[in-house]
């Protein structure tokens, strides 16, 4: 669902607007954003996870750019079982 909304929606429409690069950017940033719930109330990481978020979030735009919608799909769920498995 996030993919769609953040890259495929927000990601598309900035595109349209903003340049490839720009809007890649500004996606993470909106998709960092849409975590400052879970990383001030649901762990006690805090700003990690909006860096890791804002990160996660640039590359898997890129991803999205240069592969599609499905590789950033699985692109941010190989980083979320990283994360919850520990690996990251």
């Amino acid at each position: 669902m996030e993919e769609v909304l953040f890259r495929g929606y927000v990601q598309g429409y900035l595109e349209q607007r903003t340049g490839m690069w720009r809007a890649a950017i500004l996606s993470g940033l909106f998709f960092a954003s849409g975590h400052i719930f879970l990383s001030a109330t649901v762990t006690d990481l805090g700003i990690m996870v909006l860096v890791f978020t804002l990160y996660e979030g640039i590359v898997c735009s890129i991803v999205r750019m240069k592969h599609g919608i499905i590789a950033a799909t699985l692109t941010h769920g190989l980083a979320i079982f990283a994360l919850a498995s520990g690996l990251l």
